[in-house]
Order: C-alpha cells, then structure tokens, then sequence
C-alpha cells in the first residue's frame, strides 16, 4: 500500500508539472509516467484517462473552495439579514479573508491550473459557476438590504459588476503574488474596499430609471 501511494504521489506530481507547462491539452501521458519512473500501465491502474489525472489534481481543492464560500455567505446572510443594525466596518471580514487566502496559497498550483491550463478538461469554465454561486448569494444578501431600506431598490447591474470584481481581485492576487503573507497583507485592505463599495452601489431608489 505504501508503495501504491508513492507511485501515484509520483504521477500526480509529475503530471501537475506537465499541465502547468504544457495546459492540459498538449500535456503528454508517457512524458508524466517517464518524469514519474513508472509504466503507463501503472499508470492506468490509478487513472482511468488524462482528465481523472488532471481532476485529481484540482477537484479537491475546488470543492473545499465551494465550501468556505458557502459557510461564508451563510454568515453575511444572517447579518445581512438584520441590515437596520449592520454597519461595515474594516477588518470584518478578516477571519473570511485569512480562511480563503490560506486555501487558495496551499493549493495555488491546483488553481493556477484551473485558471491557465483547464482547457478541454470539464473544469473549464469552473469560473462561470463560481460567478454563479456568487452572484446568487449576493442577490440573497440585496433583498435582506432592501427589505430594511425603505424607498430602495437592488441595482442589478452593479451587484453583477460587483461580482466580477470581487472575483477578478482574488485571481489578479493569486496570478501575480506568489507570496501568501504578502497576498493576505493586499487582500485584507482590498476586501474592506469591495465590502464597503458592495454596499453602497447595490441598492438604488426605486424611482430610478435604468434603462
């Protein structure tokens, strides 16, 4: 058993130096197993193709991702909830900040790949459902807001714009910052931005015209 796992250790290190070099689509089997010092069969006695190879890769750390977003909006969703006595305020979501900072540094090659080299796997548009569930829950959080604001309004617009932006922080910071504590220093400021920009662009008066 314990040789079993240092040889599919092996493979998936050897095949995560390939997909970062190559992308998934021109990666090589036989130069993973050659870089690995196995056979292809042994290869395919732990991986069914080139994409389960891949998934074992990235799968993981994207659910564990799908999770710390869930539990974190969950807990916006309760503040955000009683909106009459919620006030921003810097460093409030630093526990949130340092939680997903963490994850996305630990795993940073798995993600990297995610966002470069996914191409022709079926995480390749991994980013439209993130903007999905982000998007969701923020609508969720607006209609808490506008339920204690009188006379207001979700702007659509703005909280999808909003969407793209949080997002597009996080991929900016993970994409040029190879430093985790640096990457906490820069997203602790940027969060406390996004969070106070957040509320205030996605309501609206409800006599405004958008059109």
């Amino acid at each position: 058993m314990g040789a079993d796992n240092e040889t599919k250790e092996k493979l998936i290190a050897s095949a995560k130096s390939e997909f970062m070099e190559k992308g998934y689509a021109k990666a090589s089997l036989r130069k993973i197993c050659a870089n690995a010092g196995v056979t292809t069969g042994a290869l395919y006695f732990f991986f069914k193709d080139k994409e389960d190879l891949f998934r074992s890769i990235v799968e993981r750390p994207l659910h564990e991702l799908f999770e710390i977003l869930k539990n974190h909006f969950t807990e916006d969703s309760e503040l955000m909830n009683v909106f009459d006595v919620y006030v921003h305020k810097d460093g409030d979501h630093d526990i949130f900040v340092q939680l997903l900072i963490h994850h996305l540094y630990t795993n940073r090659d798995a993600f990297l790949l995610l966002l470069t080299n996914a191409q022709g796997t079926a995480f390749e548009n991994f980013m439209d459902d993130i903007v999905e569930i982000i998007e969701h829950e923020y609508m969720i959080n607006a209609k808490n807001m506008a339920k204690h604001t009188s006379g207001m309004q979700i702007n659509s617009y703005m909280m999808h714009w909003m969407t793209h932006i949080s997002i597009d922080a996080f991929v900016h910071l993970l994409t040029h910052e190879s430093d985790e504590k640096k990457a906490l220093q820069h997203m602790s400021i940027i969060m406390d931005y996004l969070v106070s920009g957040w509320v205030k662009m996605i309501l609206m008066p409800e006599d405004t015209n958008t059109n």
